[in-house]
């Protein structure tokens, strides 16, 4: 049954049923929440914060923007480094005596590493927290940008390329973890849609620099570089970083307060008891006004006393959770745009230093201007849309909001998206001139990757918010799977059958999960109340 619209009873909670990721954004049947901004005007808060100043939730804007910022930066950095390789295949290619495979296969090592790694960086940063994770490895980041920089063989390089996705590999999840932690339901969107496009950029403007400074100085160069910004953002972390990680009594889950419910009939006594009996149910005095306390500032956090419990949880959970629709419906949309811009990126060489243009490596690494103006657009558009839509829907259906009523804004992305792939694969075999080809196909992928996944991943977390870290694991590796796998087999491809059956092979495995996006809309819920009694909305109290 499609989210819909519920007839209003005053001081009376709707006939609708309320499971994980339906939540309730205004005061009813006499329980007063904590507000958006302190009023009781604004949206109630979900996840409603403790009391406590120090709990990140309550903490200032100044110290949140602080926070993110300095994360969002490492990100940057980190994806940087690690996804620039393709305008120095030249470069490569002449060094160490490669052909088109064995380079794209130092991509593809490097892209398969930084999936499968978070399998174990989410637990690490559940157990020891954010902070020492993300500097421990941004340490790790600098010595593999110093062994690429310094190889001398072509297996030395690819090794450092796969340790390297392996330490990077904290850019893919830690994020995602901070942005459950610090910000609130309605919040989440822009801040996941800033994530993405940090990340992104990071894979736009690491090529144009690449290109350029190996053209002009030496591919050495660029690593040389990379180590230096890696060294500033983990130096940066250390002093604007604090911990984020929070033990949360699940009483402060709005959703979870009725989840043993299967019905509300015009009152929630219930949930009434309940949330009286949670000692640290917010009243909203301390929103916005708290700040990190000294222990938040540890280098080290002190591991939970059951961390081989928490360790064994988060090692399996990935793998329980991997067919779950939802999980896996929004791990394929970030894995379609994602490969769409892998794809571009693994081809652009190849398509730009052929006779018909005759570009430079600097030139050809200056086409990735056109992905950082898509991402930007992404931004600017996606996360505050979506949160708009899902706004004027939860206000159409009596304040009650629904995950599935961010699923519309899709709808203007999807079609920049196809236009993309079509450009692509059309361009690609006719020469089109090369500005129709960066603005229709680059630009518009660069769209497509910083709002599709936004949208599909934000609405996963809102399903499952217990469990961020690891609806990420199965994005990334999934993501990256495809994408290594793309590294091999799209030169295959290419020779035999040509640019028009790469770019439609690309096309139809990416809108699998984009046609199932309708039947999602309608039936979304009825899949959240099949896992509505799952050990995984409990989680959020162990991490």
């Amino acid at each position: 049954m499609a989210p819909g619209t519920v007839e209003k009873r005053p001081g009376m909670v709707p006939d609708v049923e309320i499971v994980p990721g339906t939540e309730i954004m205004s005061d009813v049947d006499g329980l007063h929440y904590a507000h958006a901004g302190g009023s009781t005007n604004g949206s109630v808060l979900v996840p409603q914060p403790s009391n406590n100043p120090s709990d990140p939730l309550n903490w200032s804007l100044m110290w949140k923007l602080i926070t993110a910022f300095s994360q969002l930066l490492y990100v940057w950095v980190l994806v940087c480094s690690a996804l620039s390789l393709a305008p120095m295949f030249p470069f490569l290619g002449k060094e160490f005596h490669l052909g088109q495979q064995q380079l794209s296969l130092l991509t593809g090592v490097n892209v398969l590493t930084l999936g499968f790694a978070n399998i174990f960086i989410v637990p690490l940063s559940n157990i020891f927290g954010r902070r020492p994770i993300s500097i421990f490895f941004g340490f790790l980041v600098i010595l593999t940008n110093v062994w690429q920089a310094l190889a001398t063989t072509h297996e030395s390089f690819l090794a450092a390329r796969a340790c390297n996705g392996i330490v990077a590999a904290t850019s893919e999840t830690i994020m995602v973890q901070v942005i459950a932690d610090i910000f609130y339901l309605h919040e989440r969107g822009f801040w996941v849609g800033l994530y993405f496009t940090f990340y992104f950029s990071g894979a736009f403007l690491g090529p144009i620099m690449s290109g350029n400074i190996a053209a002009r100085h030496g591919w050495r160069s660029f690593f040389w570089l990379s180590v230096a910004l890696a060294a500033f953002v983990t130096l940066l972390l250390i002093v604007a970083f604090p911990e984020t990680r929070w033990r949360r009594n699940n009483g402060s889950q709005l959703s979870g307060l009725t989840s043993d419910q299967t019905k509300h009939n015009g009152n929630i006594e219930e949930a009434a008891v309940q949330s009286e009996a949670n000692s640290e149910s917010a009243n909203g005095q301390v929103v916005g006004q708290g700040a990190p306390n000294k222990s938040q500032w540890s280098p080290l956090q002190a591991p939970s006393s059951n961390w081989l419990h928490f360790l064994i949880r988060d090692l399996t959970t990935p793998l329980l959770v991997f067919f779950n629709p939802i999980i896996l419906w929004a791990a394929l949309m970030l894995a379609g745009p994602a490969d769409l811009l892998l794809l571009f990126n693994l081809t652009e060489s190849l398509l730009f230093t052929s006779p018909a243009y005759n570009f430079t490596p600097g030139a050809v690494g200056n086409t990735n201007f056109a992905f950082f103006v898509g991402g930007l657009l992404g931004l600017a558009t996606a996360g505050p849309f979506s949160d708009w839509i899902a706004a004027l829907l939860t206000r159409r259906n009596n304040w009650i909001r629904e995950a599935e009523f961010r699923l519309p804004a899709l709808i203007p992305f999807v079609i920049f998206f196809v236009v993309s792939h079509v450009v692509g694969a059309v361009g690609y075999s006719k020469l089109y001139a090369w500005p129709t080809i960066v603005v229709c196909g680059f630009a518009f992928s660069g769209l497509a990757v910083t709002s599709i996944p936004t949208i599909a991943i934000a609405y996963a977390v809102d399903c499952y918010k217990p469990i961020s870290g690891e609806i990420m694991i199965v994005a990334t590796v999934l993501k990256n799977v495809l994408g290594f796998c793309l590294s091999y087999w799209v030169f295959q491809v290419l020779a035999q059958r040509g640019w028009v059956a790469v770019y439609m092979t690309q096309f139809a495995v990416s809108m699998v999960p984009i046609v199932a996006t309708v039947p999602l809309f309608f039936w979304g819920k009825s899949l959240r109340r099949w896992t509505k009694g799952s050990r995984l909305h409990r989680m959020e109290a162990m991490i």
